[in-house]
Order: structure tokens, then C-alpha cells, then sequence
């Protein structure tokens, strides 16, 4: 049928949203909830029971739009998860990903196998982040652990399908997952007492991991027999759904800010190094295709200029404005990851309010074209680069990088990238497309921006 469509469901850390497009693209109708994480006692966290209660009041607000929808693709943010009995999702807490428990498994981990052998073994450094870390916690709190350890995305998979699974690039998030080898490390596994449980297979993104069942359609709306697939993790899903390319630095703004490039990597290769900068470079899947991806994670702009702007007093479209055009010295990237902690140094808020402003993003844009700098030369990238994500709604931001910018710059114009991947990747467990065969996004090559 012509008038049928893909949706597109984003798991995000704030927000949960529901993207209905059609066959060009094209979003007709969005549905959000507020992810309902909360503060307890114990940390950040949520039940599987209100993170299902906020995905269906999301799809229910595109209304008549699901009786069309042809197949469902699901992003989210990683690490986040739980087990999967015979007889539903266990008890536990679904903890935050940037909740702070796990540090000292996290620390067991690096000193057992060593830091290099961690990142030869899973593409990224032992974090209190990963799925491991959260579960290592639970366990030594005395938590009984059975069952199949699956993403709040798997999770929502079971809840429409039945079906059990997982994608590669949300494996390689609970810190014992190979990327290049596609299987998960038994030796991690059983160094933090997590052997004996499952780990739900994971599947390239686009395949077909389940069709809703009566459960399901009765829960969502959605047609009994519609297929579902699991995208991926959001920061390389939003890349697909922005039009990122395989020969592009790929620079998405917003809370947090990680430079994407494409990687080819290979089994037993060492884990690239970014010299002279700080934070992790991590190794990912590229969702949809056998390619990789590296993926800086180091800034942190929206949780600094939200702690910058509590200490202003002054609402962000005010300072905004005002900071148009204001000329301002670079914050050294140390000031900003201590902003990022929300501790702003005494000679930032010596400045004047719109000077505090531009030069905070004056120094984001001048950490991460250093960093572009090193992930070119690693990958062998040499196209544009293209800035995604809310960021681009900053007009102060966009001229820091327009001025700090050594290659040429393009803007992506779809502000939904996460939800518009995973549905465009529903496309290929529909059989639409090929993956990396998807409608075209539209994009602003940033001299028109700036006429």
C-alpha cells in the first residue's frame, strides 16, 4: 500500500518519542512522553512498568496514523536494561545509564585485565556507565540474577513481539561485547559473576527480530504481524536518520557531543588512539551494514551550559540573543569538563554574562575541531563535516564553528534524527530498501546559513 508507514521509536535519556514517516522520508506525525526516570533513594532509575506506560502514551498520540504503519524500528540510549524471564522482565530496577552506581566494578574490572586489554577486548575503557558495571552492583547488593539480559530496547521488542534479541551497536554497550567479533567476552563476563545468565543475541540493525502479537497490538495500537527490528544505540541511529555519510565527520550537538566517523576495522586490531585529547574514543557498529564506527565521547555542552545558566539567572533565548556576535576568548576544555560536573570556576562567572556564553561555546567548538583533527588522520576521512542534533538551534554555536571549522560544513535540517533512523532502518525488516539505500535527508551547506 502506498499510504503505509514506518515508525520510529526513540528510548532518549529525557524524552521518548514516536516518529511516523512515509516513503520520502517525511515525518507526519511526532508522539513524546518524558521518560519517566526518577530520583530514589538509591540512585536514577525507572520501572519497566512506566517506561511501557510513557512508550504507549507516545504512540497513542499519533492516533489514526498507526493503523498504517508498515514495520517499527526502536532506538535508545544504552546500558540501560534488564533480565527477561519465561514469565516477563525480572524486578529489577532499570538504572540510568549516567547513574553513578557500578564504579567499583568498573575499577575491579580495569585492574583485573588491565585498561589496554579491556579496550582490545570490547572498544571501550571499563566505565561505571556500561551494562556490566550496573549489574555487577546489583549482584553484590545481594540481587538475584536469572534470566536474558536485553536494552530497554530489547525490552520493548519482547513487549510487542514476544521475541528476545538485541543489535550490535547496544551490545557493544554493556562493556563485555567485541564490536569487530560480534559476540560477547565469557572471561568479562565471569570476572564480574555474570556468566550464568543470558545475553540476548545480537542482530544486525534492519533485521526482523519479530512481528507484534496480540500483547502487543492490544498494548500499542499497532497491527498484529507488523514487523519490528532494534536500530541501534541512538548516537549512531541519529547519524542515519541526519543523512550522515561514510566519508564524513558526523558532529552531533546537544547534551552531549560526540564526533562520528566511519572506521574500518578488523579483527585483532589495536584500539585506536586519539592523542592529546581527553575522554573515550569508542569502538561501535555503523547500524544497518557490517562497517564500524569511532565515536568520541568527551564533551558534555548541555549539562555545562545548563550549570553555567543556573548561575547567570538569566532564561537561555535572553543569553542566547545577547551572546549573538559577542567576541570572546575560547574557556580551555578544562574549565568545560569542569562545568560539565556542574562546578563553574570563579573567573567564568567573573565575565559578563553574554561574554560567559560565547566563550563557553567558542570553547566546545575549538575542543572539538582539535579532536576532528586527530579522528581524521585516524580514519582517512577527508568529506565535510556535518553538524546534527537540537545544538543547531544555538545560532552563537553554529558561528563559533563556522569560525573554527577546517573543512567544509553542512547542517543536517532534520531535528528528529534518532526516531527518523530507526524508522528508516524499519524500511529494511520491511523490505522498502536496502540499508544505506534510504530516502535523503535534507541538508544546509552552511555558507547558505550564513548568506
Amino acid at each position: 500500500m502506498r499510504d503505509e508507514l514506518l515508525l520510529g521509536i526513540d528510548l532518549g535519556t529525557s524524552s521518548i518519542k514516536a516518529n511516523a514517516i512515509d516513503r520520502h522520508g517525511r515525518s507526519l506525525g511526532i508522539g513524546t512522553a518524558p521518560t519517566p526516570f526518577r530520583a530514589t533513594a538509591s540512585g536514577v532509575e525507572m520501572t519497566p512498568e512506566d517506561l511501557f506506560s510513557a512508550i504507549g502514551a507516545a504512540i497513542a498520540q499519533l492516533g489514526e496514523l498507526r493503523n498504517r504503519v508498515a514495520a517499527v524500528g526502536i532506538s535508545s540510549m544504552g546500558e540501560t536494561g534488564t533480565v527477561i524471564r519465561p514469565d516477563g522482565p525480572g524486578r529489577l530496577p532499570l538504572i540510568a545509564w549516567h547513574d553513578g552506581r557500578g564504579e567499583e566494578i568498573a575499577g575491579r574490572l580495569a585492574d583485573e585485565f588491565g585498561a589496554d586489554e579491556i579496550l582490545r577486548r570490547t572498544g571501550r575503557r571499563a566505565r561505571n556507565v556500561t551494562s556490566i558495571a550496573k549489574l555487577g552492583w546489583l549482584r553484590a547488593s545481594g540481587v538475584e540474577l536469572s534470566g536474558t539480559w536485553t536494552g530497554v530496547a530489547g525490552l520493548t521488542l519482547w513487549r510487542l513481539t514476544g521475541a528476545l534479541g538485541q543489535e550490535h551497536s547496544l551490545a557493544a554497550t554493556s562493556g563485555a561485547f567485541d564490536p569487530v567479533a560480534g559476540r560477547y567476552d565469557t572471561d568479562i563476563l565471569r570476572a564480574v559473576g555474570l556468566d550464568h545468565i543470558a545475553w540476548a543475541p545480537a542482530r544486525r540493525a534492519g533485521t526482523m527480530l519479530g512481528r507484534i502479537n496480540e500483547g502487543g497490538e492490544r498494548w500499542s495500537g499497532l497491527r498484529r504481524g507488523t514487523p519490528v527490528t532494534i536500530a541501534g544505540h541512538d548516537h549512531p541511529v541519529g547519524v542515519v536518520g541526519a543523512g550522515g555519510e561514510r566519508d564524513e565527520v558526523i558532529d552531533s550537538l546537544g547534551t552531549g557531543e560526540p564526533l562520528v566517523v566511519s572506521w574500518g576495522a578488523a579483527a585483532g586490531d589495536p584500539h585506536p588512539v586519539l592523542s592529546g585529547q581527553p575522554g573515550d574514543l569508542t569502538v561501535t557498529s555503523w547500524p544497518g551494514t557490517d562497517r564500524h564506527m569511532l565515536l568520541w565521547e568527551t564533551l558534555r555542552p548541555g549539562l555545562a551550559m545548563s550549570a553555567l545558566l543556573g548561575h547567570l539567572g538569566q532564561a537561555r533565548d535572553d543569553i542566547e540573543f545577547a551572546a549573538i556576535r559577542v567576541a570572546a576568548d575560547p574557556l580551555p576544555v578544562e574549565q568545560l569538563l569542569r562545568m560539565q560536573e556542574g562546578d563553574v570556576p570563579p573567573q567564568v562567572l567573573a565575565l559578563p554574562a553574554e561574554v560567559a556564553w560565547a566563550a563557553a561555546l567558542e570553547g566546545y567548538a575549538a575542543a572539538a575541531a582539535g579532536a576532528e583533527v586527530g579522528m581524521r588522520r585516524l580514519s582517512g576521512v577527508t568529506g565535510k563535516t556535518l553538524l546534527i542534533g537540537g545544538g543547531l538551534r544555538s545560532r552563537r554555536w553554529i558561528e563559533a564553528k563556522m569560525a573554527c571549522a577546517a573543512w567544509p560544513l553542512a547542517m543536517a535540517a532534520e531535528r528528529e534524527a534518532v526516531s527518523r533512523g530507526a524508522a528508516l532502518l524499519s524500511g529494511v525488516a520491511a523490505g522498502w530498501w536496502e540499508a544505506e539505500d534510504y530516502p535523503p535527508a535534507d541538508l544546509i551547506p552552511m555558507s547558505e546559513e550564513a548568506a
